[in-house]
């Protein structure tokens, strides 16, 4: 079966690549020399209609014919509200499919070291890039551990540098479950069903992601999907990338440069352990030739984490880039999520029976994974070939290995490294607002951050907050942007080398440091250069390179010296 759909799928992708190799080779590059793009990629939206679906039929996005009446939501302000709606927690990166949700307060006022993990020693293996082995130790970028609210209290789960998944209780990091080996590190953050079903979602540099059943005495990996088990992948085989899910729909992006839109069909058998039987719907290819020549190399994979803007008016977008620089939208109107009722940030719509909590909101509700805590979805059109054109194409000039961040007006914040000094990059910058529903210049504004040494630019993911934007730079600086005007608002010196994505709660700033300090800023004011409230350390100093989660008077982060933390007051 498997040779099968390889055979089938390598099929199709020469067939999408040829017709869309016709379509992009009539389309001009941009106005500038300077900003001279690859086969296609202007500064445009909305104009492409490159089919890249697996298979192409019925369903054509911008239809609404056989999509369900869409519920009337009340929920003002979904598009920074929480994705799981039936439960308390932080179940993703950055909380939502806009990827703008933090956690939750109280904030620590004064906070110190509460416990750390693991007590006999720290987490660490070997693992080898480029040809060189060498010890990782503790959490990386992007590393945000998930935190949901049980009715025994938080529970924490999180991947790490010494090949597993670990479950921890967050009162006193202790194991709730036996640790998830896998076969090499795990970089990126995991993630957690958002509708209840007792699945964490989770890749690692072994090649593999997988679908883990959290219902069983043990973690139990119920399906598995090989980065290498796609036509011509390209440079590796990890998985960094945060996935989403939405209405039974898996978006998820490989460092093999392919992106892929996976039907999970879950449920529960007649013992009442969950299940899941997964079809691939999309193994998109994000790179051509065109690319590569105006990179100058082949180093292109998918290390971000897809965001949604689901919009029943103007079509349901995933947004996602990658290392070439290449920012793509995908028309995803054909899966009928909002239609259905699906929020700005992927949330569900209220069902009218909320379960065993009765009429508790979701921030009262308890993480009861099981068949009687999966509340009814609404029904989604059945779509036997659908099909995911290409409605957005953008060349930033340089790697982007942070998310994009999707705000309630559909626009998006990019941040780029600079690496491969292109002339692209150096007149664009490294951070910019685009607008990818304008046709001629999807570029709103953009903010420069030159190299210090041979690298500039950002790694970390953007954090959007009111009227202002917060990001920390490779470089040393940790930028507050009015997200109007582009402008710098304020300026901090910050440690070089800062990858760790920031925070907001209780307009409470929140970053961690490469000398393992974690800062936290008052910015109530947004107009002020905000006044730090509070620092705490890793015993070590160790670098903080992974994003905090926050969660109720608590802290939960991991360092790379070896450990992770919980903060919090006495």
């Amino acid at each position: 079966m498997r040779r099968r759909w390889m055979v089938a799928l390598a099929l199709l992708l020469a067939l999408g690549m040829a017709a869309g190799a016709g379509i992009l080779s009539s389309r001009g590059g941009l106005p500038e020399a300077s900003h001279a793009a690859p086969n296609g990629d202007q500064m445009s939206g909305g104009a492409s209609t490159t089919t890249v679906a697996v298979s192409t039929g019925s369903g054509q996005p911008g239809s609404s014919g056989g999509y369900p009446a869409a519920p009337t939501r009340t929920n003002a302000s979904a598009a920074t509200a929480p994705i799981n709606q039936g439960y308390a927690g932080l179940s993703m990166f950055r909380g939502n499919a806009r990827r703008s949700y933090y956690g939750e307060g109280p904030v620590p006022k004064a906070p110190r070291l509460l416990w750390r993990f693991p007590k006999d020693g720290p987490m660490s293996s070997p693992s080898s890039e480029g040809g060189e082995t060498r010890v990782w130790a503790g959490t990386g970028w992007t590393g945000q551990p998930v935190v949901l609210q049980a009715a025994e209290g938080p529970r924490v789960m999180f991947g790490a540098y010494d090949r597993a998944v670990h479950f921890l209780k967050g009162e006193t990091g202790e194991r709730f479950l036996p640790d998830l080996p896998t076969g090499d590190l795990i970089k990126g953050s995991v993630m957690v069903d958002p509708d209840g079903y007792p699945l964490l979602y989770t890749g690692s540099r072994d090649d593999y992601f997988r679908v883990v059943a959290l219902d069983r005495s043990k973690p139990t990996v119920l399906w598995k999907m090989n980065a290498d088990e796609v036509p011509h992948p390209v440079w590796n085989n990890d998985w960094d990338s945060s996935a989403v899910v939405v209405g039974d729909y898996l978006f998820e992006g490989g460092e093999n440069s392919y992106f892929f839109i996976i039907k999970l069909n879950r449920a529960f058998d007649a013992a009442g352990r969950v299940k899941v039987s997964p079809k691939v719907l999309l193994a998109y290819p994000a790179y051509d030739a065109a690319l590569f020549k105006a990179i100058g190399d082949r180093t292109v994979s998918i290390e971000n984490s897809p965001a949604l803007d689901l919009d029943p008016a103007r079509g349901d977008r995933v947004y996602f880039a990658n290392s070439g620089g290449r920012v793509l939208g995908l028309d995803i109107s054909a899966l009928g999520l909002s239609r259905a009722g699906y929020g700005a940030g992927g949330q569900a719509p209220e069902p009218e029976d909320v379960g065993s909590d009765g009429g508790a909101s979701s921030q009262e509700r308890s993480w009861q994974p099981g068949p009687d805590a999966v509340a009814a979805r609404p029904a989604l059109p059945t779509v036997a070939d659908p099909s995911f054109p290409v409605v957005f194409k953008f060349w930033t000039g340089d790697d982007v290995d942070a998310s994009v961040v999707v705000d309630d007006e559909g626009h998006l914040y990019v941040a780029a490294e600079l690496e491969r000094m292109l002339p692209r990059a150096k007149q664009l910058g490294q951070l910019m607002k685009l607008d990818p529903h304008r046709s001629d210049n999807p570029v709103i504004w953009s903010v420069k951050d030159a190299a210090k040494g041979d690298k500039g630019g950002i790694w970390a993911t953007p954090a959007i907050h009111g009227q202002m934007l917060y990001v920390p730079t490779h470089t040393g600086r940790l930028l507050g942007v009015d997200r109007a005007s582009g402008r710098i608002v304020w300026e901090k010196p910050f440690t070089y080398h800062a990858w760790g994505s920031p925070v907001v709660v209780d307009d409470t700033l929140i970053v961690g440091d490469t000398e393992g300090w974690i800062h936290s800023y008052d910015i109530r004011d947004p107009g002020a250069d905000p006044p730090e409230l509070w620092k705490v350390r890793t015993p070590s100093g160790g670098a903080v390179e992974s994003t905090p989660a926050v969660w109720r008077g608590r802290i939960y982060v991991g360092s790379r010296d070896g450990y992770f933390y919980c903060f919090g007051d006495e």
